[in-house]
């Protein structure tokens, strides 16, 4: 088959700010069923988090789920991961990319545009509903998850119980993106998992700070991997983590506790520290990225002694 009869493989991008509950939906549409030989991207700052039992093969980069897709962290610009990938023996059906939280998905939707081998099938937003007053008015956060909501043809709230006034926070929503789908989530869940329309997406000017993956401020933004070389005191960890949670904005990785003399899966995000049993191989890291400060290098500086 030559080039131009190639069949194009829809793309779809989840986005969302850090903690937003991109994986769990990621989750949700596996285990709801997506197209055989699809193709996964995780662009993001730290490890995959694929629940356990939809593994069957991992290794550094590369993941075989056990409906025959494959998950992937190519190294490289997100272009050069995907180019990489539709060169893979067996060509892809569809391609979900789940971009870095701080990631603007307009620049990464427009990846379809020019290429010949991925049409856009729609842009995912996940948007954390008891935070959305918090990031719309900060200083630092609030541009990049602006242009996250301005690019979504869809965006799926969650967390909106308790929150005081949810319809006024979903019209405020709407408001900023008039032509997005806006659906609540129940417990974690889309309602109904559907494609939403798609939208023709021209390069913005940058918008944002960018985030330095390699471990230097840009912008505000501070990212750090930390290694922990020994078991570390459970409780010491969570008061370190929640004390710092002004410049802290989210933190994941994998922790061997001394007390329970067993490996942890740990996951921060606006305020929450959520642990669970992990795999008692492997290592043993945890990456943060928070405000550049003063504050965060100390938060950083304490974790590494621990």
């Amino acid at each position: 088959m030559r080039p131009s009869e190639v069949a194009e493989a829809p793309l779809t991008v989840i986005s969302g700010f850090l903690g937003a509950g991109k994986t769990t939906y990621l989750n949700e549409l596996i285990r709801q069923g997506i197209p055989e030989d699809s193709l996964i991207v995780i662009n993001d700052f730290g490890d995959i988090n694929i629940d356990a039992e939809l593994i069957d093969y991992r290794d550094d980069r590369m993941i075989q789920l056990s409906n025959g897709c494959l998950c992937c962290t190519l190294g490289g610009t997100l272009a050069e991961q995907l180019a990489e990938a539709m060169r893979l023996k067996q060509a892809p059906r569809a391609v979900f990319i789940e971009t870095s939280g701080v990631a603007d998905p307009a620049r990464i939707a427009d990846i379809a545009r020019v290429s010949k081998r991925l049409k856009l099938e729609e842009v995912v937003c996940l948007v954390d509903g008891s935070r959305i007053e918090t990031h719309r008015d900060d200083r630092l956060v609030g541009e990049t998850w602006h242009a996250q909501i301005r690019a979504a043809t869809r965006l799926l709230v969650n967390r909106l119980t308790g929150a005081d006034k949810p319809q006024a926070l979903l019209d405020g929503l709407q408001k900023l993106n008039p032509e997005a789908l806006i659906e609540p989530m129940e417990e974690g869940r889309a309602r109904e998992v559907r494609p939403a329309p798609a939208r023709t997406f021209m390069t913005p000017v940058a918008t944002g700070a960018p985030l330095d993956h390699a471990g230097g401020g840009s912008g505000g933004w501070r990212s750090a991997s930390l290694t922990m070389s020994s078991a570390v005191d459970l409780e010491r960890l969570q008061e370190l983590l929640l004390e710092h949670d002004d410049v802290l904005l989210r933190a994941k990785g994998f922790v061997h506790c001394q007390r329970r003399n067993s490996r942890q899966l740990l996951q921060f995000s606006g305020g929450r520290l959520h642990f669970r049993p992990a795999p008692v191989a492997g290592h043993n890291q945890v990456v943060c990225i928070g405000r550049a400060g003063k504050r965060f290098e100390a938060l950083l500086t304490t974790l590494a002694t621990l």
